[in-house]
């Protein structure tokens, strides 16, 4: 198992993985934007069948689909915005209400629909960079080198707060020292 050829083909694979999991979500985030176009030409233009059948088509995908299309969002760190409009309620009054622009995909508010596209496209964008990442090998090495930072971000410890940014140095010097002792203790290894 310590054959280099071995832990090539691992990191290969690695990197292919994640690049598979990255521009799969870019094109999933790409798909949204085809059907939330089709949807939006069948409302302005109302009287082609044609449209009407694809745009029908859309709203229908895109109701199903909400809740991932969060989730794809959510996950590349671009967080669900919320628009406040006012709601005629009679008599005069009206009533402020915040809405989610993601979760309103299918509203029909220029605002609205510019800002869940806005985040729709930002989260795009993120997942084409980090599927592009994959193949950078400065990317691999940062990611090395920081680990402790890395994991512990991925467990939910940032660097935010005073007593996470301790943590996070703490780990990180630990892992450098150790890494350093490891490295001097396998190059006498070798020089036997």
């Amino acid at each position: 198992m310590n054959n280099p050829l071995y832990i090539l083909i691992l990191f290969i694979i690695v990197v292919l993985i994640k690049f598979l999991i990255n521009i799969t979500k870019y094109f999933y985030l790409k798909k949204v934007i085809i059907k939330h176009d089709a949807f939006l030409d069948w409302s302005e233009d109302e009287e082609n069948e044609y449209k009407k059948q694809i745009g029908i088509k859309a709203q229908y995908w895109i109701q199903e689909n909400i809740l991932e299309i969060k989730s794809v969002v959510g996950k590349s760190g671009v967080g669900d915005q919320t628009k406040s409009y006012m709601k005629p309620v009679g008599l005069g009054y009206v009533q402020q209400r915040n809405i989610s622009a993601l979760d309103n995909l299918l509203f029909l508010n220029s605002e609205i629909i510019e800002l869940a596209r806005d985040l729709i496209n930002r989260a795009k964008g993120y997942y084409k960079i980090q599927a592009l990442k994959s193949f950078n090998p400065l990317y691999w090495i940062e990611l090395i080198i920081f680990l402790p930072k890395e994991l512990l971000k991925y467990v939910g410890v940032t660097g935010e707060e005073r007593y996470s940014s301790t943590i996070i140095r703490i780990f990180q010097i630990l892992y450098w020292v150790a890494s350093v002792y490891f490295m001097y203790q396998s190059y006498l290894q070798s020089l036997k």
